[in-house]
């Protein structure tokens, strides 16, 4: 007899059957136990362990021992004659075929039934000022589709150093893998900024990978002790808690080793999850960004102070970029970074725009000529191409294309489509940006951006208050929910939110002059007086912004045209400086000055036959054509009139992005009275309260006594929000404002 004939003589064979099948079920139980119970993914290796050790048992147990009428004996004492083994072969068959039967239901309503209930994942996030305070917070990281199979997050690692010092070469060492994954194009990976959060977690991997939507995580650590490193990964399927992969290095520490395990660790994440790499993939994975370990360090801090988005934070992350350009002149990522703080400065530190050019084209340039294969410089670059929305177009399509893991690419390219009124695809963008980086407050508050421009505004809100659960320390959030309250009406509500915000940032010199003009439009002179006094030190263009507008508004248009020369020197596209410069070049008899600035600013207007009229400048449309109605070119002016209107009737009419009363504007200046009373009307039943005195491209209704009445009930909601917003300042119910100080 064979060997294998006396193996299914035994039952081994069946024995070896019936194992594999009751471990698997098992192994199904304890995955279903441990989440239950909250145990230790550990638990779960353990009992694999136990069933893997026990297999081999199983088989010798079935080739010595038999089953007999009379309990179990060792097989060579047993008749053959009198062996029961058919009988017990039977008998494990019909155990093996229920037990598959179990396996194949469990699997069945594992893949059939929905998942009904969102995952939870509870952090205690503390900021710098919060400490010892905040309470934890539930932080639901919704998916726009299914965890894709190479979709991946690289936890934090752990510091195994004996040193605390060592922490940012650890992360340096994460943020490098981090990046290099991000290049390519078959993965999702997940961004820093949403890893960052479940640092040091006891959470099971299935609950963060559900929070972060992927379907692998990598997690490791490093030590560092002396002249070598050690640094240890694994790969782990979060939905069956698989170790794909698992490698420990042990090296030599020099800087082209560290480059060399980033680069090897990199790969050997593609290969175990078959994603596809391209040449110039593989290219990228095989070079490091710099060998200088000191400058990966600046320029990971770097990153860190950008996300920030404070006026504070982008000093410093200016400091250490600068450092890591120093430490490592050939360093193209960094001088990426420095010239999107520059770009940052802008709005956050009052930087002006003039200023941010100079600085941050030649770093772009530098970087593009170090690798012209980064996308990260290729986004850059699109944000200086402001005066080309088409050539500004192609390098954000270029950006995303070679860096598709680059959060701020979908993040920055949204912004701009939702600008030119592609909302569609604005929202597919922020979209991947979300599922990118679920967990970052800044690509929230992008997201209620886009949300607003559609008229979305509950959850354009949800994504801001998201923004603030993400982090309770965010200016950036609470001026973006104050900027909605204002451009509904509620500047009651908006004060609350601004004042926050300056506290939390008191060098950023946009709330206090929003804040200025909020108290001036609702009356409140003399408190808007006080809160301008001191801005100009911290931002020129700004201050001279807010008061330009404030003296305008009060009737001296003279004055506010002085001011506006500030602000057009350094932002020569800035809507409402360029119409207050244009009527008092109106009312001295220069009109044609007024209208060659528009033509300046805005080229794509400049076509009389056929101007080019999108969500970047149909405010300055519609103002250009007040002018040029002055000058009796009614056709050029009717052409951008009427492709204003067109524009006009795809966006809300509310929010920070929407249109507010333009198409009132339009339609008095085409001689529409009545609709203009119409849309008027809808504009203040909606709670519209911002009018302006200097707005004269509404003067053909002022005579009408339903304008009048619709005035007067304007004023008097402007009078109840100043009653109510001087009681709160009188209660204690607004934060303090500080000191405007210029950032850094």
């Amino acid at each position: 007899m064979s060997l294998f004939e006396e193996l299914k003589r035994r039952n081994v064979v069946r024995m070896a059957m019936l194992y594999l099948v009751a471990s698997w079920v098992i192994l199904q139980v304890a995955d279903v136990l441990v989440d239950a119970l909250e145990l230790p993914a550990v638990w779960s290796r353990g009992v694999l362990a136990v069933l893997a050790l026990g297999f081999p048992l199983a088989l010798i147990f079935s080739w010595v021992y038999e089953m007999t009428p009379e309990g179990i004996k060792r097989e060579k004492d047993v008749d053959r004659s009198q062996s029961v083994t058919p009988e017990t072969g039977r008998k494990i068959n019909i155990l093996i075929v229920v037990l598959l039967v179990t396996a194949i239901a469990t699997v069945a309503v594992d893949r059939l039934l929905p998942e009904t209930t969102p995952v939870t994942v509870t952090e205690t996030i503390v900021t710098e000022d919060q400490a010892g305070t905040a309470d934890p917070v539930q932080l639901v990281a919704e998916k726009f589709a299914p965890a894709a199979d190479r979709s991946i997050a690289v936890l934090p690692f752990a510091n195994r150093s004996a040193r605390e010092e060592d922490v940012f070469f650890v992360d340096g060492i994460h943020d490098d893998i981090l990046t290099q994954l991000a290049r390519i194009g078959s993965l999702t990976v997940i961004s820093r900024t949403s890893v960052e959060k479940f640092r040091g977690t006891d959470q099971n991997m299935k609950d963060i990978g559900a929070a972060l939507g992927v379907k692998n995580i990598l997690e490791g650590g490093v030590q560092r002790a002396g002249d070598r490193v050690r640094i240890n990964v694994q790969l782990i399927d979060v939905t069956t808690d698989v170790h794909l992969w698992a490698e420990t290095y042990d090296r030599e520490l020099t800087t082209s080793n560290i480059f060399a395990i980033q680069s090897e660790i990199s790969t050997a994440i593609a290969e175990a999850l078959r994603a596809t790499l391209s040449p110039e993939e593989k290219e990228q994975l095989d070079s490091a960004q710099t060998g200088n370990l000191a400058a990966l360090e600046a320029y990971f801090i770097g990153r860190q102070q950008l996300a920030k988005r404070t006026s504070t934070s982008l000093a410093e992350a200016e400091r250490q970029f600068k450092q890591a350009i120093e430490l490592d002149p050939d360093y193209a990522l960094a001088y990426v970074g420095l010239a999107d703080t520059y770009n940052l400065q802008v709005s956050y530190s009052g930087l002006a725009e003039s200023a941010q050019e100079a600085l941050a084209e030649p770093l772009i340039a530098r970087a593009l000529a170090l690798n012209n294969r980064l996308g990260e410089a290729y986004i850059s670059m699109a944000t200086l191409a402001d005066d080309d929305p088409d050539a500004q177009e192609k390098l954000y399509r270029k950006g995303v294309e070679l860096a598709p893991g680059y959060v701020t690419g979908h993040q920055w390219y949204g912004g701009f489509l939702s600008r030119r009124g592609d909302l569609t695809e604005a929202l597919a963008q922020l979209e991947e940006a979300v599922r990118l980086d679920p967990l970052s407050g800044i690509v929230r508050i992008s997201m209620g951006g886009v949300l607003e421009s559609l008229g979305r505004f509950d959850e354009a809100r949800e994504q801001y208050e998201a923004a603030l659960r993400i982090d309770p320390g965010f200016a950036a959030a609470y001026t973006s929910l104050g900027a909605l309250d204002a451009f509904t009406g509620r500047f009651d509500d908006a004060m609350v939110q601004l004042r926050q915000a300056a506290a939390l940032d008191p060098g950023n010199p946009q709330n206090p002059v929003v804040m200025a003009i909020a108290w001036s439009l609702v009356g409140g002179d003399a408190e808007a007086d006080r809160i301008l006094a001191g801005t100009e030190e911290a931002s020129a263009w700004w201050s001279g912004w807010a008061t330009s507008y404030i003296k305008a508004n009060r009737g001296d248009l003279a004055a506010a045209a002085a001011d506006t020369r500030i602000v057009l020197a350094e932002v020569p596209t800035e809507s409402t400086a360029l119409w207050i410069s244009g009527l008092h070049d109106l009312h001295s008899g220069r009109t044609e000055v007024a209208i060659q600035r528009y033509e300046s600013a805005y080229p794509s207007l400049s076509d009389k036959a056929a101007p080019v009229v999108d969500g970047t400048n149909y405010f300055a449309a519609v103002n250009l054509a007040y002018f040029l109605q002055a000058i009796g070119d009614e056709r050029w002016a009717g052409r951008l009139l009427d492709a204003a209107l067109a524009y006009v009737e795809t966006v809300p009419r509310l929010g920070s992005s929407g249109h507010g009363i333009t198409d009132v504007k339009i339609y008095a200046m085409q001689g529409q009275t009545d609709r203009a009373l119409a849309a008027l009307r809808e504009a203040v039943d909606q709670g519209w309260i911002l009018m302006n005195d200097f707005d004269e491209d509404l003067a053909p209704l002022y005579d009408e006594p339903e304008y009048q009445a619709m005035m007067d009930e304007i004023k008097a909601k402007q009078a109840e929000q100043l009653k109510r917003l001087r009681a709160m300042e009188a209660n204690g119910e607004l934060a303090p404002i500080p000191a405007a100080t210029p950032a850094g």
